[in-house]
């Protein structure tokens, strides 16, 4: 296998695990119609089913970054396959609260490791000229996994509404075998991912830091070109050298060593900003929030598939621009754009609540224009970008462990927001939720204006070594 060919093999496998991630986040936005009338559940259970996801990812990120360490990139990966396919087993049997919670943290315990060790594995093992787009493929990816979910949601959702079914028993076992099937095709993705992992080699950094050098240098070899493999693995040699002698001065691998400290707040900080405004809660509620903004059931999951299509859309514009533009560029474009649609969505959610616009199709278009506003600008701003500065920001040292804590403060901020969300909504209103997120947006876009370096074309060991000047 040319290094080429290896290369695309490896950027679809991993991004596999972002196919993964994103389904998680979106099939459970239709199955919501059905699952409360076929199982008994309460606002606040369904609320934790959706948060459950968002729960077990927070548990599991610190540990993945740990297990990433000790087991290794590749095993990692392999390990969140195996989870994967189990806990969809588990939501597909499930006839009560106690095991569909089971099913979907089982799930979250999944994607908090693919999170972790995706962003990761890929950053390790491309070369920079392409890690910019290389990594934006786990994105994409996240989002077609999203626009395939939304899909088969309105698919299931579709021909139970048009089936015509008038015997109310009839009705419901329909309704219950829908959202069982739109669990079941998770499965076929998450065999695919765990076969491929199998077929990949291992991070070559991973391997350098354990000493592994020759098989560090094969791993570079299957994915460049020999020069380009042996001025790398040169470079990283060097990069290690230099590390072990400042370690054994300094002592340890601590984030709270100076050089360490400024990249590590900023990975966590732009991964809080991310949920703060409120893309995981608003893609698992979208057809709530669309059908309560005046839209029938059917129409309403259509909407969705149509703001997760653009969503893969604008995340291939945002692929195609990240190692042209930069970074900062792209994320000062998409938190703008992302303040602006949110603080429409919630002004149109006030008229509504207030009684000054009926809740009809028309205030239902117009917070689906919000929403596709709002999930471009995403897609080509923090979309694209929230996993480069995860993976480009932290240095080599810590980039696991470091990795691990900041998603479990991503995760953690999204499992909140996810939790309160019913209850807040049904207290306050949408629109109170729409103002809160479009605030944070505010502060994402000062952030990437006024704190955030730019990473375009540099080496990871360049990124750190800029970091190290900085804390003289």
């Amino acid at each position: 296998m040319s290094p080429r060919t290896y290369s695309a093999v490896l950027l679809f496998i991993a991004g596999m695990g972002g196919f993964l991630y994103g389904y998680d986040i979106g099939i459970i936005g239709a199955a919501l119609l059905y699952l409360g009338k076929t199982v008994q559940l309460t606002a606040a259970q369904e609320s934790l089913i959706v948060a459950a996801v968002l729960a077990g990812g927070t548990v599991s990120s610190v540990a993945a970054g740990a297990a990433a360490e000790w087991l290794g990139r590749k095993r990692l990966m392999i390990a969140a396959g195996v989870i994967f396919i189990a806990s969809v087993a588990m939501m597909v049997l499930a006839d009560d609260f106690g095991l569909l919670f089971a099913g979907r943290t089982l799930q979250g315990f999944s994607a908090g490791m693919i999170a972790v060790v995706i962003p990761l594995y890929l950053a390790e093992c491309l070369p920079a000229a392409i890690r910019g787009r290389g990594t934006a493929t786990f994105q994409l990816l996240l989002t077609t996994g999203i626009l395939v979910a939304a899909s088969v949601g309105a698919f299931y959702t579709g021909r139970v509404e048009r089936s015509g079914i008038e015997d109310a028993a009839a009705l419901l076992a329909a309704q219950d075998a829908a959202w069982r099937a739109m669990f079941t095709t998770a499965a076929y993705p998450g065999v695919l991912f765990l076969l491929g992992a199998c077929v990949v080699s291992e991070s070559p950094r991973w391997l350098m830091k354990r000493g592994l050098t020759e098989r560090a240098l094969a791993a570079l070899r299957r994915a460049r070109d020999e020069t380009q493999a042996a001025s790398e693995f040169a470079e990283m040699t060097a990069a290690q050298a230099a590390t072990d002698a400042k370690q054994h001065v300094g002592g340890g691998d601590s984030l709270l060593q100076r050089h360490y400290v400024l990249p590590f707040l900023l990975a966590c900080a732009v991964l809080a900003l991310t949920q703060t405004t409120g893309i995981n809660s608003i893609l698992q509620f979208l057809v709530v929030i669309l059908e309560r903004s005046g839209l029938p059931a059917a129409d309403a999951a259509a909407r969705a598939a149509w703001v997760t299509a653009v969503n893969v859309g604008f995340t291939i514009v945002g692929l195609l621009l990240v190692d042209k533009l930069g970074r900062r560029p792209l994320l000062q474009i998409g938190s703008c754009g992302i303040a602006l649609a949110l603080g429409a969505a919630a002004a149109t959610f006030f008229a509504v609540e207030s009684g000054r616009l009926p809740a009809t199709g028309g205030s239902g278009t117009i917070v689906s224009v919000c929403m596709m506003v709002f999930i471009a600008s995403f897609a080509i701003g923090p979309g694209v970008c929230v996993w480069l500065a995860l993976s480009e920001l932290m240095p080599t040292r810590i980039r696991a462990i470091g990795m691990g804590i900041g998603l479990l403060i991503n995760q953690g901020v999204s499992t909140a927001i996810a939790a309160l969300f019913l209850p807040v909504v049904r207290e306050h209103g949408y629109a109170v939720m729409f103002l809160f997120w479009a605030g944070c947006s505010t502060v994402f876009l000062l952030l990437a204006t006024f704190v955030l370096p730019e990473t375009k074309g540099r080496t990871l060991e360049q990124i750190e070594a800029g970091f190290r000047r900085r804390a003289r």
